[in-house]
């Protein structure tokens, strides 16, 4: 069995007029939407802030993962977030990756959903 890949994106959140924009680079720094399509278990997936704006990460938000296939965790400083994601099942999970004001965490953004799309080979 091949070696589980790891996929790994840089985030940049701006906000203006209290609307938050979620700006997603692939590992060459190029424009991307955050997606990915999951063939191998135990992929991993990290997101990490770059000119975060003050902003860390807080517990995602993932729908339609009714096994339980994504795991996460945040790195101490909270501008990484790693998620780990089994590929058990043939499904398309909604993961919503939230981001809070380090001197403020009542106020929070959700971003769009950089979908994860689980496909067995």
């Amino acid at each position: 069995m091949p070696s589980a890949p790891k996929f790994v994106f840089t985030l940049e959140v701006t906000v203006e007029d209290n609307n938050a924009t979620f700006s997603f680079f692939d590992e060459g720094g190029q424009p991307s939407d955050g997606s990915v399509v999951v063939t191998i278990p135990n992929t991993q997936i990290d997101y990490e802030l770059i000119n975060s704006n003050g902003f860390v990460f807080t517990a995602p938000e993932i729908t339609n993962d009714e096994d339980g296939d994504l795991t996460w965790q945040l790195t101490e400083d909270k501008r990484k977030i790693m998620i780990t994601d089994t590929d058990a099942d043939d499904e398309d999970i909604c993961l919503r990756l939230v981001v809070a004001k380090q001197d403020d965490p009542t106020t929070t953004f959700i971003s769009p959903d950089p979908q994860i799309k689980n496909r067995h080979r």
